[in-house]
């Protein structure tokens, strides 16, 4: 007999703020109720352990989490009694995707085994989140579980201040939207957040994402957030070009071409989806249907 520990956690996707996120600029981050994850006990495993593939990954976690003292506000050893007594994680979020698995298994962690001692106001909730979700990226803002917590749109303004928001990705006629694009390859986000932190100590590199990256994302989230569906295509035109010339190495091979193309045309832009490297993109357009056609040879999401 299978018993749910937790419910269903959604995936998440960062429209805006990837890596400017951690340079001090807005993000913008919605869940996706496509794909999910969810805590399970096979009740049927009598006492051992149970052969899913997650039960590693669940250990390891919990060696983590104990080593780094999150004792005080989660019961660890209510946890290692169940990964023992059969728990794992039922996840078809693809792994290493941008799409937020880790975030989905953090606040599935967070919501079955926290104490009663855990203060839940919102900014704290974040830190603490973002402690929990360091294991798997090295840097965590702790936005992912957060929205994935919550299941809304989150928006991190200029100041800092975290927020739920209300998000409406159509534009004025219907025709234009937002999708995912599958690359159909991983992306490790680890070694590409080193790099970025790495290169942000190039004054050049600095200047550029400080007086182009940014300004330019903040006005995307401005105009969507105000309705102005043309104001932010044009504007993602500025961070498609962007990542183009300077973020190459996070746009995989295959599709560099059609990135390109996209800029070129002006019938649809891709930007990253998270860290890049692999997994996700991001596409806006004001023809989908051109768009999708145009980009037929891969998988596809409509996310509006």
């Amino acid at each position: 007999m299978i018993v749910e520990k937790s419910k269903k956690y959604f995936s998440k996707v960062l429209l805006f703020g990837e890596y400017t996120l951690m340079s001090g600029s807005m993000a913008l981050s919605i869940p996706f109720n496509k794909f999910y994850g969810q805590l399970l006990l096979d009740s049927k495993s009598e006492n051992k352990k149970s052969d899913h593939y997650s039960v590693k990954y669940l250990i390891d976690y919990h060696n983590y989490l104990v080593k780094n003292k999150f004792d005080e506000t989660l019961d660890l050893e209510v946890l290692l009694s169940d990964i023992n007594n059969g728990l794992f994680f039922d996840c078809n979020i693809p792994i290493s995707y941008g799409l937020g698995s880790s975030g989905a298994i953090v606040a599935s962690i967070f919501q079955t085994y926290k104490t009663d001692n855990m203060v839940y106001e919102f900014e704290s909730m974040k830190r603490f989140f973002s402690k929990m979700e360091s294991y798997y990226h090295g840097q965590s803002s702790g936005l992912d579980p957060l929205v994935s917590y919550f299941n809304q749109p989150i928006l991190v303004s200029s100041d800092g201040n975290v927020n739920t928001t209300q998000v409406s990705l159509k534009d004025r006629d219907g025709k234009g939207g937002v999708f995912l694009l599958d690359t159909d390859v991983t992306g490790e986000t680890q070694p590409l957040v080193s790099w970025y932190i790495e290169e942000i100590k190039n004054p050049e590199f600095k200047s550029k994402v400080e007086n182009i990256l940014i300004p330019a994302n903040n006005r995307c989230i401005g105009n969507m957030l105000d309705g102005k569906t043309y104001g932010w295509i044009h504007e993602i035109a500025q961070l498609s070009q962007f990542t183009f010339d300077n973020l190459k190495m996070m746009i995989p091979e295959n599709i560099q071409t059609f990135w390109k193309k996209g800029i070129e045309s002006g019938n649809y832009y891709l930007k990253l989806c998270g860290s890049g490297g692999g997994g996700m993109m991001l596409g806006f357009a004001k023809d989908l249907d051109l768009a999708l056609s145009e980009l037929s040879k891969f998988k596809t999401h409509v996310i509006s």
